[in-house]
């Protein structure tokens, strides 16, 4: 597996893989990106852009996730627990798995993989959510060291989503 920057020719295949990973969670009984609330095209290149999107590739894109600077509006407001420290932060968005292959710990070394990058741009907080009922993505937070610190909602239908942690020492 070859983790890197995605390019705007992988476009088609990380939307292949986005589409695979809502019927997933559709399959699941999650709300989670159902009815239009997924990640769209336009976001896609929009990360692309501007130089936060990655992927693990094959011989095709197996995952693809966004890491994000600066402050998410969603994550201030975090209820039943809180964050440890308020320094500078990344939150990694829009992780998804071919789901062909989950099981494999792909999400897992997705994870770690965008930890490393945090670490050589100086940040040490890494940030991220996912909905209560995604099973999968909590397993792959936790196995790449993840903590859980509380709960944030986004304001879209079923926005509420548990929130975790990695801090570099």
């Amino acid at each position: 597996m070859i983790f890197r920057k995605a390019k705007i020719q992988d476009v088609s295949q990380i939307m292949e893989i986005i589409a695979l990973g809502i019927e997933s969670l559709k399959k699941q009984g999650s709300p989670q990106w159902q009815n239009g609330y997924g990640p769209t095209q336009d976001q896609i290149k929009k990360d692309i852009k501007n130089s936060v999107a990655y992927v693990l590739i094959t011989d095709k894109v197996i995952a693809y996730a966004a890491l994000l600077a600066g402050v998410d509006p969603v994550y201030t407001a975090i209820t039943e627990g809180n964050w440890y420290d308020s320094q500078e932060y990344v939150s990694i968005h829009r992780v998804v798995v071919d789901s062909r292959l989950t099981g494999n710990g792909i999400a897992r070394k997705m994870l770690v993989d965008l930890i490393t990058v945090s670490q050589q741009k100086g940040v040490n907080d890494i940030r991220i959510d996912t909905h209560p009922l995604n099973f999968g993505m909590q397993k792959a937070i936790k196995n790449a060291g993840f903590i859980y610190r509380g709960k944030v909602n986004f304001p879209i239908p079923h926005g509420d989503r548990w929130a975790y942690q990695y801090l570099i020492k």
